[in-house]
């Protein structure tokens, strides 16, 4: 697995040659900025699903969901800020190397590339997998970090106030996953294979 900064530039003749060998263009956003616009939805409904399970296991979560007067923030920088915003970009990469967990050989691939550009961390592979597979890459970072993991912390006790926002932040910051996920659901028929150009997506 390789780091790049960005995710490159769709290789036009790449595509050309895909499409002349039968590959098929998935009809996607062209870019990472339209991907998180039209992907709000969809983060909205991973928070709503992480809170429901977080307040289950997390009480003061729910007493704060049922207390009528809103909750005050104040914000102090200091030293533990920086802290918990390295904790913050550690619990993001984490994300993403868990997608690359899933990738069939994708530690040891050199066909498969992430990055951290801004807030934002990317993984993505130009190996041929396969549609089903393809959905459980997608997924496993939003059920392993923000459903399960609050689960075992909880069991032992560790679960708290900060864990529960890293938790809440991997369910949002999980939309444009999902959206991905729909868009091969629909588009792309059961036992096919997709791969990626770029931020072009292929499948036959």
């Amino acid at each position: 697995m390789k780091y790049i900064k960005k995710i490159s530039i769709a290789d036009k003749a790449l595509g050309n040659e895909l499409i002349s060998e039968g590959w098929k263009k998935l009809k996607e956003p062209s870019n990472l900025i339209i991907s998180i616009l039209l992907s709000v939805p969809f983060m909205f409904i991973n928070a709503f699903i992480f809170i429901v399970i977080a307040s289950y296991l997390y009480p003061p979560l729910k007493e704060l969901l049922n207390n009528e007067q809103p909750p005050s923030l104040s914000i102090t920088i200091n030293i533990f800020s920086l802290i918990y915003v390295a904790i913050i970009f550690a619990f993001m990469t984490v994300h993403e190397f868990l997608h690359a967990c899933f990738i069939p050989n994708g530690l040891k691939s050199d066909k498969t590339y992430w990055g951290i550009n801004g807030l934002f961390g990317f993984v993505f592979t130009t190996e041929k997998i396969k549609k089903g597979r393809f959905l459980i890459i997608s997924i496993m970072p939003f059920i392993l970090l923000s459903v399960i993991l609050p689960f075992i912390l909880n069991i032992f006790g560790l679960l708290n106030g900060f864990i529960i926002v890293l938790c809440l932040l991997n369910a949002m910051g999980s939309c444009v996953d999902c959206l991905n996920m729909c868009l091969i659901a629909i588009q792309v028929p059961n036992g096919s294979h997709i791969m990626n150009n770029g931020f072009e997506t292929y499948f036959k």
